[in-house]
C-alpha cells in the first residue's frame, strides 16, 4: 500500500473536495501503451469513480500509423515525425517524438464535446530562427537565441471542436506535445507509448526537458510498462537491464518524488517456434515457444521495483498466468492477437479491470485507516 500512498492521498482529496487540479496518473511504455485499449478502460474506470477531467497530454499529431487516441481524433500535412525511437537527433521531451515542419503544415486536433477543449496546451521548441505557429487564430513565433522547450496555453472560444496548429513556413517549428482538458477537477489518464520500444528509449529523452515536463504535468502516479521487448529479445542481459532499469526509476523519482511509481511487468507472451528447432515447446503446442528472456526480465522489474520503493504488477498473473496468451487468441471474440504478443481491446480492458480492482481494494484499506476518511 505505502508505494501507492501519494496516488491514494490525490485521489482522497479529491474525493472531499479539496483539489483544484486534477489528479494526473501518466503512462509511459511499448505497444501495450501505444494502444489506448488498456490505459483507455483505466481512464473511463478512475474517470466514472472520482470525475472526469480530460483527456490530457498527447503525443503531438501522428506518431505512427495505427494511431487511434481514445475521445480525439487527430489529422496531420506537412509535418514530419522525429522520434528518438529510430535515434533522430533530440531534444526531445516526455512524448520522445518531436513533429516538425519547414514548409507550410497543419495538424488539427477534434473532439465531439466541447467540454474537452475548455483547456489546451501547445509544448513548443523555440530555436534560432524558428518559424510562426498560428494556433486556433492566434500567433506564436518560436525563434529564440538558444533551444528552449516551453508550455504554452491557448485561447479557446466556448463551443470550440478543434484545436488547429499550422506551420506559416517562414522558419522550422517542432512541436514537441499538446494537452487537452476540462479545466476541472477529476482524474486525467494520459498514455504516451512507443511501438517497439524498449526502456532504454528514455535515454534518448533529454532530462532537463524530461523534468520539465513531469513537473508541468505534476502527476500523482506515474506508470511504467517496458520489458515485452527485452523479453523477446534474445541479447538481453537480465542483471544488465536489472541495473539500467533501476537507474531509470531513479530518474522518474528524481523528476516527480512525489508520485507513486509503478512497475507493470510484461504480460504473458509467446513467439513462433522454427519447426526443427531445439527450443522448448510452449503450453503443449509445437508452433510457438515462450522467449527465453521474457520470464527473467518479469523477475528483474519485480526486484528492481521492491527495493527502489515502487509497486510492481504482475500482468502475466492477472491475465491468468502462463499459457493464457494461448488460450486468449482462441477465445470468442478472441482476447489476443494471432501474434501472441499483443492483446485486444476484451484482453487489454479485462486486464486494465483487473488493475483497477486492485488499487481500488489498496485505497479501500488506505482510507479505513485514516479517521474520519
Amino acid at each position: 500500500m505505502a508505494p501507492l500512498a501519494p496516488l491514494y492521498q490525490a485521489l482522497l482529496s479529491e474525493q472531499r473536495g479539496q483539489r483544484s487540479a486534477p489528479v494526473v496518473i501518466l503512462q509511459v511504455g511499448d505497444s501495450h501503451t501505444a494502444n489506448d485499449s488498456f490505459s483507455g478502460r483505466l481512464r473511463e474506470l478512475f474517470q466514472a469513480q472520482f470525475g472526469d477531467a480530460g483527456r490530457g497530454v498527447l503525443p503531438p499529431g501522428v506518431p505512427h500509423p495505427y494511431y487511434r487516441p481514445a475521445r480525439v481524433s487527430v489529422y496531420t500535412q506537412g509535418w514530419s515525425v522525429v522520434s528518438s525511437y529510430h535515434g533522430e537527433p533530440g531534444p526531445y521531451g516526455i512524448t520522445g517524438l518531436r513533429q516538425h515542419a519547414d514548409l507550410p503544415a497543419q495538424m488539427t486536433l477534434s473532439v465531439d464535446d466541447p467540454g474537452e477543449l475548455a483547456q489546451a496546451e501547445i509544448e513548443v521548441l523555440r530555436q534560432p530562427g524558428g518559424g510562426t505557429l498560428d494556433v486556433n487564430g492566434a500567433a506564436i513565433p518560436t525563434a529564440a537565441p538558444a533551444p528552449q522547450a516551453v508550455w504554452l496555453k491557448v485561447p479557446v472560444a466556448p463551443g470550440t471542436t478543434t484545436l488547429t496548429v499550422s506551420a506559416r513556413g517562414d522558419g522550422p517549428v517542432d512541436l514537441l506535445a499538446w494537452s487537452v482538458g476540462r479545466g476541472r477537477p477529476g482524474v486525467i489518464y494520459a498514455n504516451l507509448g512507443t511501438i517497439g520500444a524498449s526502456a532504454d528509449l528514455m535515454d534518448q529523452w533529454d532530462q532537463s526537458i524530461l523534468h520539465a515536463d513531469i513537473a508541468h504535468l505534476a502527476p500523482s502516479m506515474i506508470v511504467v510498462a517496458f520489458g515485452t521487448n527485452e523479453g523477446f529479445r534474445d541479447s538481453t542481459d537480465p542483471t544488465e537491464f536489472a541495473a539500467d532499469f533501476a537507474a531509470r526509476l531513479r530518474d522518474l523519482r528524481a523528476a516527480a518524488p512525489g508520485a507513486a511509481l509503478v512497475v507493470l511487468g510484461p504480460p504473458d507472451g509467446y513467439r513462433r517456434r522454427a519447426k526443427r528447432s531445439g527450443a522448448p515447446i510452449a503450453c503443449g503446442d509445437p508452433k510457438w515457444t515462450e522467449p527465453p528472456n521474457l520470464g527473467a526480465i518479469r523477475a528483474a522489474e519485480r526486484s528492481v521495483a521492491a527495493r527502489e520503493h515502487a509497486w510492481f504488477w504482475d500482468w502475466q498473473a492477472a491475465m491468468g498466468g502462463a499459457c493464457t496468451m494461448m488460450r486468449w487468441t482462441a477465445t470468442n471474440p478472441p482476447y489476443a492477437a494471432p501474434d501472441h504478443v499483443h492483446m485486444f481491446a476484451p484482453g487489454y480492458q479485462a486486464t486494465a479491470e483487473a488493475l483497477f480492482r486492485t488499487i481500488m481494494d489498496g485505497y479501500a484499506r488506505y482510507r479505513s485507516l485514516l479517521p474520519g476518511a
